[in-house]
């Protein structure tokens, strides 16, 4: 399965990192302002005012005013307002705009649960409006050629397949929806989102295919990728194949033995060694804190930011990973931030969540964010991996599972050690 499907937010991690790793213009600001806005009729009033203040056009700006239209109809869509959401998306110019924010919005009301039943009509919808235009020359963009918007295009299908699957398997249509899953890989299984293997394995057990989950499970377990969703169908599995799960600790266990091992074998070609940029920041209470104060030790860098999903998705495995290596030095550092009080967003963020992380804070110096800029994230969340002796080893962007994260950094950490 191609790995594109993005809420609207994750798209902006990376998105937003970007622009701003040049300067965080007024435009991407106010953008970022509209996004976390959730009252609709709020939200109407800043894109009118977002529009004004930067003198935006119907048509050259097209695109801007494409997500502004879609930014807002998702936000009447969460308040169950769905005739001004059709208003909103009946707004952008682009039949793919379209499906990007009507897929958006049908995940949206199966993830906050706020209507499975709406999701499934939207998400079929959606659908139908794809494959109405796939074909059509005309909807390709002038600018883009032809091979790409064709590639493009047939990448696109396999998340809206993805979420028709969910919503249908929400609404309890389990043979229907498992057709619809299959259509969402695009390749081996394994390839694929974590959520869409763990509902595909679920709709394979509901539909009298047990021995095929059991097998998809028991191979994303050996290869150190399986989720605790994953792990638990797993148990159940064995506990229907046996009577019992009095040994499935020792099975596991064995299914497990191999996957650091192979995971060495696999990083080890790809182990950098470059010096790691130096930087000194100030942590949540003020205190100067430099890369160089841990010369000797393995250190991971964490850069991440409290309106990044998927870095948030990835603290309850980095939780674990600072629970299990105390010889480790973790540093967190929140970057992208909006200035204005930056500072007390994050401290909130870790005092609600109880992280006890050691958190620093990027600054931006002419519009620009150092450290982030320094190491050339191109997206968050990202990690870095520096040996004892400063040298970079390893980059890791992204987030699929606390599995994957978990196992790929204990690799990481040990290769690591090995070169201190």
């Amino acid at each position: 399965m191609i790995r594109i499907k993005l809420s609207l937010l994750a798209l902006l991690c990376s998105f937003t990192l970007l622009v701003n790793a040049q300067q965080e213009n007024k435009l991407m600001a106010q953008m970022k302002q509209l996004n976390s806005e959730r009252d609709p009729e709020k939200s109407v009033a800043l894109m009118k005012k977002i529009i004004a203040d930067n003198k935006l056009h119907k048509e050259r700006d097209a695109s801007t005013m494409n997500m502004l239209n879609g930014t807002v109809a998702l936000n009447f869509l969460r308040n169950q307002q769905y005739k001004e959401f059709e208003k909103y998306i009946g707004k952008i110019n682009s039949k793919f705009d379209q499906t990007s924010y009507m897929n958006m919005g049908a995940d949206i009301l199966l993830r906050e649960k706020i209507d499975p039943v709406k999701a499934e009509q939207l998400s079929k919808q959606t659908l139908d409006l794809y494959f109405s235009y796939k074909d059509d020359p005309k909807a390709k963009p002038k600018d883009m050629p032809e091979a790409d918007w064709k590639r493009f295009m047939d990448f696109a299908q396999y998340p809206y397949y993805d979420t028709y699957a969910a919503a249908l398997t929400a609404n309890g249509k389990f043979k229907e929806a498992l057709s619809f899953q299959e259509k969402a890989f695009n390749g081996p299984v394994e390839e694929g989102f974590g959520n869409s293997i763990e509902r595909y394995t679920l709709l394979l057990a509901k539909n009298g295919q047990e021995d095929k989950a059991y097998q998809i499970l028991e191979m994303m377990a050996k290869t150190g990728k399986s989720s605790a969703a994953m792990n638990a169908q797993l148990k159940a599995l064995y506990d229907r194949k046996h009577g019992n799960t009095k040994d499935f600790g020792e099975y596991f266990g064995k299914l497990q033995e191999s996957v650091q091992a192979s995971l060495k074998e696999t990083l080890q070609p790809k182990m950098k060694d470059t010096i790691a940029p130096a930087f000194t920041l100030f942590d949540l209470n003020g205190k100067k804190v430099s890369l160089s104060d841990f010369r000797g030790k393995v250190v991971v860098l964490d850069f991440w930011a409290t309106w990044c999903m998927p870095c948030i998705a990835s603290f309850p495995g980095m939780q674990k990973m600072v629970q299990q290596h105390p010889e480790v030095v973790f540093l967190f550092i929140a970057t992208q931030e909006k200035e204005a009080g930056a500072l007390e967003r994050v401290k909130a963020f870790m005092e609600k969540n109880k992280y006890p992380f050691r958190v620093l804070m990027d600054k931006p110096e002419a519009g620009v964010y150092k450290v982030v800029a320094q190491y050339k994230v191109k997206g968050i969340p990202a990690k870095m991996v520096i040996d004892g002796k400063g040298r970079l080893r390893f980059v890791s962007t992204g987030f699929s599972s606390d599995s994957e994260l978990i196992n790929e950094l204990e690799a990481m950490i040990e290769l690591a050690k090995e070169q201190s």
